[in-house]
């Protein structure tokens, strides 16, 4: 055999092993900084801290007795920290669900790190308790940052405090009428957790059954229905998921049920700029949950979010996974959104990436409907056959081909 044609092969092979061996390493540098964990002992000093504030009267919420007097909602442990959000798992003695024990998530975005927003000034008479002018402040503030949600029966609710609180703030007052300052310590509190995006998202938003269940507050803290991605959504690396197709199937048709309800299911669309499965979950009733809505953007918000001063191509005006347009004659970014929610899930979520080892949500199908799915998947995610960063919109068409061919499989297997 001669010789050169062996050192092209060893070549090769060595080529070959790099790649692996950096696609490999990357892959596992993800895994390793989305599994950060966080600190045990700074956790456990933030939940004393918390208690600390609610024995003071500075912190209140209807879930502060079982975290820090019954101990009914206890930590159990702390997960990765992002972006100064604090997440933390807890165990729930029949306080979350009555009758049972539950896992529930702690989170926040805490105040000493990231977490930043202006400060509620509000008058006040001399021993601290809010005049009717800094009640009404309060009331006019509040409002706006619910009308930011879009919620179209804001008009009818009658005490707009309570609402987005989880006690009602007339019968904290009523409690604790020995303090003066009850009702500013209620303001602050409301005002430290509807300043976290998530939290008034999905506050606002629980009757989407998308959106976890809110079990309460305390301090600037919210605790929430504890709904794990599992192996379905964040299976381990080359193995991928030990799930059949059907039931990644049925996870997949959640996904794009989701899809749908945010493209027309609230005043106006609402977008979805980071898109991976673990930001996906499993809730109780076995239903597909957003856990991190902190990147859920409503239109009039994202096409401010798209519209950078200037640009060279059209990635300057991307925002994460809405991907922007630059017009090229200008300069300027268009105040419009290139591709759209389902064209992300299906190129993210949905379809096997060639860039890496993960496999797709939907990955070996059924060998009978192999031929029309997979041709149907590309379609979603590359429309037009598009090439590179995908800048193009899929169509509703798509989408109802796609569902209705995954409930297809799902009742003829």
């Amino acid at each position: 055999m001669p010789r050169a044609y062996l050192v092209r092969k060893l070549k090769l092979v060595i080529f070959c092993c790099i790649v692996f061996i950096l696609l490999y390493g990357g892959n596992i540098l993800r895994q390793a900084i989305r599994d950060r964990k966080c600190s045990e002992e700074e956790s456990k000093f933030l939940m004393d801290e918390l208690c600390h504030n609610y024995s003071t009267h500075a912190a209140a919420g209807n879930m502060c007795p079982a975290l820090c007097t019954s101990k009914k909602l206890k930590y159990n442990k702390c997960t990765n920290y992002r972006g100064g959000k604090k997440v933390l798992i807890a165990q729930c003695d029949g306080v979350c669900k009555e009758g049972s024990t539950v896992k529930a998530v702690i989170k926040s975005k805490h105040p000493k790190e990231e977490f930043r927003f202006e400060p509620l000034d509000l008058e006040k008479h001399a021993n601290g308790s809010l005049t009717q002018m800094g009640y009404k402040m309060a009331h006019n503030i509040f409002k706006s940052m619910l009308d930011s949600q879009m919620l179209e029966e804001r008009d009818k609710i009658s005490d707009i405090f309570s609402f987005l609180w989880s006690l009602d703030v007339a019968q904290y007052k009523r409690e604790n009428r020995e303090l003066k300052s009850a009702e500013m310590t209620a303001m602050q509190n409301i005002w430290g957790l509807i300043n976290q995006d998530e939290y008034l998202f999905m506050k606002v938003h629980q009757k989407q059954s998308f959106v976890p269940k809110m079990y309460g507050t305390c301090g600037f803290y919210y605790v929430m229905e504890y709904a794990p991605p599992g192996d379905i959504l964040d299976p381990q690396f080359f193995s991928g998921s030990g799930s059949s197709f059907e039931e990644r199937a049925k996870t997949a048709i959640d996904i794009l049920d989701i899809v749908q309800s945010l493209d027309y299911g609230f005043y106006e669309p609402v977008h979805m700029c980071d898109v991976k499965a673990e930001n996906f979950g499993i809730g109780e009733d076995q239903q597909v949950k957003i856990l991190d809505s902190d990147s859920l953007f409503f239109h009039t918000s994202m096409m401010k979010n798209l519209a950078q001063p200037s640009c060279t191509n059209h990635d300057d005006c991307d925002f994460f996974d809405c991907r922007g347009w630059c017009e090229l004659e200008t300069g300027k970014c268009t105040k419009q959104r290139s591709n759209n929610n389902l064209q992300t899930v299906c190129e993210d979520i949905l379809i096997d990436k060639p860039t890496n080892f993960y496999a797709g949500l939907l990955h070996n199908p059924p060998s009978k409907f192999k031929e029309e799915l997979m041709p149907l998947l590309e379609e979603c995610a590359y429309p037009a056959h598009s090439k590179g960063i995908v800048r193009k919109p899929t169509s509703d068409d798509v989408y109802w081909k796609l569902h209705n061919l995954l409930k297809r499989i799902m009742r003829e297997s």
